[in-house]
C-alpha cells in the first residue's frame, strides 16, 4: 500500500482532533450550548469541565497523531486503528448507548467519519493484500 493514504487519513484526523479539542477545551461553554445546543441550566460548570477534559484529550491525541505522521510513520497504522476504535465507540455512544437529549452535530459528524475510516481501511487492506 502506498504510504500516503494511511498518513493522509491520520493527518486529517489529527487536524480534526486538534480543532474540536481546542473548541471543547477553550470555548467559553466548550461548545456544549453554542454548538451542540445542550441545556446548561442544570449544572453548567460540571458540563463545561467535562467538555474541557474531553477537548484536552482530543487535542493531545491530535498532536500525537500529527507527530506520528511527520516523524514516526511506523505508528500511523496503530494510531489509525485507535482512532477507528474511538470513533466507533463515539458513534455507539451518541446514537445507541447514551444518546444526548438533543441531536448534536457530533453525532452525524462522527458517523460520517466512521464511514470515511471504513472506506480508508478497505483501501488500505485491499492494497496490502496485493503487495506481499
Amino acid at each position: 500500500m502506498a504510504a500516503w493514504l494511511p498518513r493522509l487519513l491520520l493527518a486529517l484526523f489529527a487536524v480534526i482532533n486538534l480543532g474540536r479539542g481546542a473548541v471543547h477545551a477553550f470555548a467559553a461553554d466548550g461548545g456544549a450550548h453554542s454548538i451542540a445546543g445542550l441545556d446548561l441550566s442544570g449544572d453548567a460548570l460540571t458540563i463545561i469541565s467535562l467538555f474541557a477534559s474531553i477537548g484536552l484529550m482530543q487535542a493531545s491525541l491530535g498532536r500525537f497523531e500529527l507527530w506520528a505522521v511527520l516523524r514516526r510513520p511506523e505508528l500511523v497504522l496503530p494510531l489509525l486503528a485507535l482512532q477507528t476504535l474511538q470513533t466507533g465507540l463515539g458513534v455507539i455512544h451518541l446514537w445507541l448507548y447514551r444518546p444526548l437529549p438533543v441531536v448534536v452535530p457530533g453525532a452525524g459528524f462522527n458517523l460520517a467519519l466512521l464511514g470515511l475510516l471504513a472506506i480508508g481501511w478497505g483501501l488500505i487492506l485491499t492494497r496490502k493484500g496485493r503487495n506481499p
